[in-house]
């Protein structure tokens, strides 16, 4: 027999209700709080992956120039000789234009003719066509660069394809391997599609309907491209330019295979500087020298490459 206490009855629903409304609100919370938790949860994946494999290492790089060299051995230091002599050496310098002007014109080059292609691909290819394009803009940058500049050193050496065509038309076999003919056409062979990928992007998110009105207005094409799309694309072309520099400028493989390292580039003298007595500090002051103007460059392309109509009218 059982004795059943309606005011204890009343407690109990009373206490779970109670406690449901916490759950509830205690639910409430964690919801609300996930969405600034969740990407930091998300993202701390890759800070480390930077943290382990980019800032630790780039900060021992730093440290090893202050270093010194003694029996072919690294002592640790704090001297600002390996600065000192490399900022100041002859070589440096020589190698620092050349590799500037070698990265500038690659720049040069790449735009102006990833432009007018990311615009035949995005704007006058049809839809199948321009997947098409596109896939075979993506292929190259997954394949080897290598192989890519072996084969063209095969088209341009002095008995390659085209000397080859052109000696059996009795001429006189041309010098396309060894100077900056050749080294511009393997830095464009890594750029090229990097650049024109970027740009098709870029194109294939413009409003169609500005170009449309553009046209009605009576704007020709070279109008509409100038003062529409250009504009609209503006931060893309600083981004594929930049690119451009970059991979140039600290490119290797083309100032070896496509002009035999002569003359050097800060790459090549990077590896000259570690051959020479194992001198890790003076070829680690070179690569922070380059990473510091790649830096300063990709800074710059992003600074001018905003919309500062844009920000006015947003203020």
């Amino acid at each position: 027999m059982s004795l059943e206490n309606p005011g204890m009855t009343d407690i109990n629903a009373s206490t779970l209700k109670a406690g449901e409304a916490v759950g509830r609100g205690s639910f409430r919370a964690r919801t609300a709080a996930s969405p600034a938790i969740m990407p930091a949860i998300l993202g701390l994946p890759v800070l480390l992956w930077q943290i382990v494999f980019f800032a630790a290492p780039l900060v021992f790089l730093i440290v090893v120039t202050f270093w010194r060299v003694r029996s072919f051995r690294l002592e640790p230091d704090f001297s600002l000789d390996n600065w000192s002599r490399i900022l100041f050496s002859t070589p440096f310098q020589r190698a620092l234009v050349y590799t500037g002007e070698v990265a500038a014109t690659c720049t040069v080059l790449t735009l102006v003719i990833a432009l007018p292609a990311a615009y035949t691909i995005a704007f006058r290819l049809p839809q199948k066509i321009r997947g098409l394009a596109v896939t075979f803009l993506v292929v190259p940058i997954f394949s080897s660069y290598m192989l890519r500049i072996y084969a063209w050193q095969i088209v341009l050496s002095p008995d390659g394809v085209i000397n080859s065509i052109v000696k059996s038309a009795g001429f006189t076999g041309l010098p396309l391997l060894g100077g900056q003919f050749s080294l511009q056409i393997g830095l464009l062979t890594l750029t090229l599609p990097v650049a024109i990928l970027i740009l098709v992007l870029a194109f294939s998110g413009v409003d169609r309907t500005l170009v449309e009105a553009a046209e009605n207005l009576g704007c020709r094409r070279s109008k509409v491209i100038r003062h529409v799309l250009l504009p609209s694309i503006r931060n893309a072309v600083f981004l594929a330019g930049s690119t451009a520099f970059l991979m140039s400028f600290g490119d290797y493989i083309s100032p070896l295979f496509m002009t035999g390292s002569k003359p050097p580039t800060l790459s090549i003298l990077i590896v000259d500087t570690v051959k020479s007595g194992s001198q890790w500090p003076r070829a680690s002051v070179i690569g922070v020298t380059m990473l510091a103007i790649l830096a300063l460059v990709f800074l710059a392309a992003g600074f001018l490459g905003r919309d500062r109509r844009t920000q006015k009218g947003g203020r």
